[in-house]
């Protein structure tokens, strides 16, 4: 166990160039598998350290391994890197460079507190027993990189790790603090598109056409009672239609119009029954009104369940070096997803929050920007973590 002082003292002196490098992949947002120029910053900034970087799974992956002086175990630490398809209206002089792009869930924080991992063990090599593995993971908003990745064999490659960690920023949580609760705690995420096939026609003259409009609005609607009426209302669950397109004019029935949404809950039994009632519920609608469906149904994201040892490592760590006003025993179910699930189901491990700030705008909004005041508690507590297990301590 080392001094949490000399830990956070070593943090503390790197912290500015963290936040540079935090502000600068703020700036060059890049969305899944597009991220060449994130993986260069990231790539260069490991460089300064012992950190072996591996060869790329997926091109604009980034994965290194550091190597302690003493035997003990692996641990993977990972940070997602892809940013969202949306404009930063955040109004900072670090503002994203490219239009229709920004860092708006936190990820450029993510990198950045794991390149100061990096550079906190780097400079505590004599001490690290076992290795650390620093997975920098592309396409984690929706396009399931760390899924790709684990197929690749990113947790087959020696030394195997032992366990996994990843933290996340999260608003609505008092800046700096950190929390984890053993079990699910974030639920799976599928996806579905649906094509609702009419005759279209003139809209004058409705009696001619099919309308595939009105037989959308009526699945939609249908598609409310799922939760409602068909899950059993202990158990947590949504379906969201997101997405409506269909027609081009305001006189003119369309042929067809293509929904899409995405379905959230816990338990595997529901998760298979709503496809059930999914499938129900557009069929009988459309056989009513006289048109045809597809379905496309795809199996996103299983629940993301945290190891019990795990968290109690975490608590533990977060309580001794950063005193225990720093964890927050309060860790709610979220219906939100992360692709960190299909490494914690190879993997013990736990996926970890550290708070951004009470009023802090929203994840996944225009205005959202990482707050540095909560980097320094990130780094302290992921290199202990690391430490820890590492020498077989959790």
């Amino acid at each position: 166990m080392r001094n949490p002082a000399d830990l956070r003292a070593r943090v503390i002196a790197i912290l500015p160039e963290i936040v540079e490098l935090r502000r600068a992949l703020h700036r060059i947002p890049e969305v899944h598998y597009e991220e060449r120029e994130t993986a260069g910053a990231v790539r260069a900034a490991l460089a300064r350290t012992g950190v072996t970087l591996l060869p790329p799974y997926l091109e604009t992956d980034t994965v290194g391994l550091l190597r302690g002086r003493k035997p003990g175990r692996n641990v993977l630490l990972r940070a997602d890197i892809d940013a969202l398809p949306l404009e930063d209206a955040s109004g900072t002089p670090w503002r994203s460079m490219r239009p229709g792009r920004a860092h708006a869930c936190g990820h450029d924080g993510h990198m950045a507190m794991l390149v100061g991992v990096a550079r906190v063990l780097d400079g505590l090599a004599g001490d690290l027993a076992g290795s650390v593995r620093f997975v920098f993971q592309p396409a984690e908003e929706e396009k399931g990189g760390g899924r790709k990745l684990i197929e690749k064999g990113l947790l087959d490659a020696e030394p195997r790790p032992d366990a996994a960690f990843a933290l996340h920023g999260w608003t609505g949580m008092p800046a700096a603090r950190l929390s984890a609760a053993p079990g699910p705690v974030m639920a799976a995420a599928d996806r579905f598109v649906v094509r609702i096939r009419g005759r279209g026609g003139h809209a004058a003259l409705p009696h001619l056409a099919v309308d595939p409009l009105v037989a959308a609005s009526q699945v939609v609607t249908g598609l409310q009672t799922i939760v409602s009426r068909s899950l059993d209302p202990q158990e947590p669950a949504v379906v969201s239609v997101c997405s409506i397109r269909g027609g081009h004019a305001s006189n003119v029935i369309p042929g067809e119009v293509v929904l899409e949404g995405t379905t959230r809950s816990f338990d595997p039994a529901g998760q298979r029954l709503i496809r059930t009632r999914m499938e129900q519920i557009i069929g009988g609608t459309c056989a009513a009104a006289g048109c045809t469906f597809a379905l496309e149904y795809f199996d996103n994201y299983t629940p993301l369940v945290n190891d019990a040892r795990a968290v109690a490592l975490v608590r533990s760590v977060v309580t001794r070096y950063l005193g225990p006003g720093a964890w927050d025993e309060r860790h709610p179910r979220t219906m939100g997803a992360e692709d960190f699930c299909f490494y914690l189901e190879r993997v013990p491990g736990a996926l970890i929050r550290l708070g951004l700030g009470v009023e802090w705008p929203s994840l996944h909004s225009p205005e959202f920007d990482f707050n540095d005041e909560a980097l320094e508690a990130g780094i302290v507590a992921l290199s202990a973590i690391a430490l820890e297990f590492c020498a077989g301590e959790g």
